[in-house]
């Protein structure tokens, strides 16, 4: 299906492409994993000078925090006496959220879309975990111990994930559970699994995305955003040179606040951003050719009773110097 039209607007400005995905975000195949579903954008584009809608991100699932914890469970055998230990897993990780939240874990599942809520039909009714109700909170720990997976029933094929097939290993599907306009807003986060050479297993996250208002956005990283805030309280020396600075890389002295698209480094400051678009066409960390840039800032949060004891970055969309429209968000470092 067609996703796109033959235009993007950007800065108030209308531009005919007839790839505009690829125009911004390059020949990007994870598209398919929004499916291929049209579907129309339910926002009316803004006037020129006006800001786009913001969207909220309720929920975050902080993905490399996704892990499963090996637990052995009794199996007798029929005709044998002893008892053999059988290898199940539990499945755990961190995640945040600004509302009540119910959380399920589905296996070998297909994605469905009805009335632009999302749903996840998996083989077999088995094959799914209990739906857990979680408070509005951060840093909260997912761990249902009654809730068991065994990889090692599946075949090879079926531990990874094949396009043509649209069945997907894992899904953690996690559902903002109040007010209606919030009606099918959730959060997925889709994974494989992959088999150790001693007969283990480890799960491995493949995607993410968000579902609002019936559209499905993919979530993409943004490369040096985490090296910006874990350096953003440390001191480095004056005659080291570090990769993990919060400095622009080509002056080397203001805060870098501005993404190149479509290979996301977030590598300059404004200032430098603003004179590349003069004199080069080229990433200064990959030389790849780039399309477009975007600023973000990032603004410290005061710490409230619900916050976790580390810094999160909050990413505020600047639109005028006279007036500010923001969203805020819960961030882990990969995002």
């Amino acid at each position: 299906g067609s996703y796109f039209a033959n235009y993007f607007i950007m800065g108030g400005e209308k531009f005919d492409s007839t790839h505009p995905e690829g125009y911004l975000f390059g020949e990007n195949s994870d598209l398919n994993f929004l499916g291929n579903r049209p579907v129309v954008f339910p926002y009316a584009a803004p006037p020129p000078q006006e800001p786009v809608k913001t969207l909220r991100s309720l929920i975050n699932i902080r993905k490399d925090t996704l892990r499963l914890v090996k637990c052995s469970e009794e199996v007798k055998t029929p005709g044998e006496e002893v008892s053999k230990a059988k290898v199940h897993y539990n499945v755990e990780f961190t995640f945040d959220t600004d509302a009540r939240v119910a959380i399920t874990i589905y296996y070998q599942a297909s994605e469905e879309f009805h009335n632009g809520v999302a749903s996840y039909i998996p083989r077999d009714n088995s094959l799914q975990s209990e739906t857990v109700h979680y408070k509005r909170g951060v840093c909260q720990q997912f761990c249902v111990p009654s809730h068991t997976v065994d990889p090692s029933e599946w075949s090879e094929e079926e531990l990874g994930f094949d396009l043509d097939r649209e069945v997907y290993p894992m899904v953690v599907h996690a559902v903002v559970d109040e007010g209606e306009e919030h009606t099918g807003h959730c959060h997925v986060l889709l994974a494989t699994f992959e088999k150790h050479s001693d007969g283990t297993f480890c799960v491995k996250p493949l995607k993410q995305k968000q579902v609002v208002d019936g559209v499905s956005y993919l979530l993409q990283e943004i490369y040096g955003i985490e090296n910006k805030y874990n350096t953003q309280d440390s001191k480095v020396a004056e005659d080291e040179v570090s990769d993990n600075s919060a400095e622009c890389v080509v002056c080397l002295s203001d805060v870098r606040d501005t993404l190149i698209l479509p290979c996301r480094h977030l590598c300059l400051c404004n200032t430098c951003a603003d004179t590349l678009r003069y004199q080069a066409n080229n990433c200064p960390i990959c030389r790849l050719p780039f399309r477009a840039l975007l600023q973000i800032r990032a603004m410290r949060k005061k710490l409230g009773p619900l916050s976790p004891t580390s810094f999160n970055p909050i990413i505020a969309a600047q639109t005028s110097d006279s007036e500010e429209h923001s969203v805020s968000a819960h961030l882990s470092p990969a995002h």
